[in-house]
């Protein structure tokens, strides 16, 4: 009895000072992404996977119904409760991340994935993300500590790891991903901007070091530059096609089940299923989506602003 009158009171506080806009957008996105799972990438999945019809959808809703109960759980905890539970989330998984290069499935050239029996297939970086910002934000306000140099030197010890764990997959986008999420947040707490830029400088430096000097390894890097300001390089044939896509769907699109692309590129169910709806339900619905993360973003920073 005892235990129901908690779990009746928790969930009522949980209620009561959650942002109902907030927890609206977020069913929304679910809402649509599950409509997409299920009218864009069916055809995908019976034919190019030759498995059942209905197995990104189905996936899809797993996924969800677990991201709820997270969304639920985390946006219940206080304060000491979410830093312990964060920590302790982010040495799990970046155990995981360590394990990447020894026992990761390798697609394409890259370890970036780990599959263990009983659990679906993941990326650890993704679930550890999270978890990374809340322990660097948690050091930058640390109020036992008033320097704030320290402070950035123990962030950055925090990130360091990380970083050098995704290199060695490799997996360049996710590190300057995690660099860049790091140099957002000490920007943010005030740093000087002198010594902002002689990081970022640093990144820009790294960066040509790896390609130069490992360019087996990270040579793909300057290929994608290279056919990102170049287009007529002849090595972009995905991003071509995905393109054509968008224009050929227009501003209503070309109708469910209708469109081309996810025949003829190989990841049209994941890297371009942008260019997949747009094609099929037009660019109407895109900016749509894109307006919807923007009132979304707004309505986070608005709610951390008033706290």
């Amino acid at each position: 009895m005892i235990s129901n009158n908690l779990i009746q009171k928790s969930y009522y506080n949980w209620w009561k000072n959650i942002n109902k806009t907030i927890l609206l957008l977020i069913v929304i996105l679910f809402g649509l992404g599950l409509f997409f799972s299920l009218v864009s990438t069916s055809l995908i999945a019976s034919d190019k996977l030759d498995t059942n019809s209905y197995y990104f959808f189905i996936k899809h809703f797993i996924f969800i119904v677990i991201g709820v109960f997270f969304i639920i759980y985390f946006s219940s905890l206080n304060h000491n409760d979410l830093i312990k539970v964060s920590n302790f989330l982010f040495l799990i998984f970046l155990f995981f991340l360590i394990l990447v290069p020894f026992f990761g499935i390798e697609v394409k050239g890259s370890r970036r994935w780990i599959d263990i029996s009983l659990l679906p297939r993941f990326q650890p970086i993704e679930l550890l993300k999270p978890f990374l910002v809340i322990i660097i934000a948690n050091v930058l306000s640390y109020e036992n500590n008033k320097n704030i140099y320290y402070k950035y030197f123990l962030s950055f010890l925090v990130i360091l790891p990380v970083i050098l764990l995704l290199v060695t997959q490799p997996d360049i986008g996710q590190s300057l991903l995690t660099f860049l999420v790091w140099l957002s947040m000490i920007f943010i707490s005030g740093i000087n901007l002198i010594i902002f830029i002689i990081f970022f400088g640093l990144v820009i430096f790294s960066l040509i070091f790896l390609i130069y000097m490992f360019p087996e390894k990270f040579g793909y890097i300057l290929i994608r530059l290279k056919s990102f300001f170049d287009p007529s390089s002849g090595t972009n044939y995905q991003s071509e096609k995905a393109s054509e896509a968008i224009i050929n769907g227009g501003f209503f699109g070309k109708g469910i089940g209708e469109g081309t692309l996810k025949n003829r590129v190989p990841e049209a169910h994941t890297d371009y299923i942008v260019s997949v709806i747009s094609e099929e339900f037009g660019i109407i619905i895109v900016i749509a989506i894109i307006l919807i993360f923007i009132f979304l973003t707004f309505q986070v920073i608005k709610k951390i602003a008033l706290e």
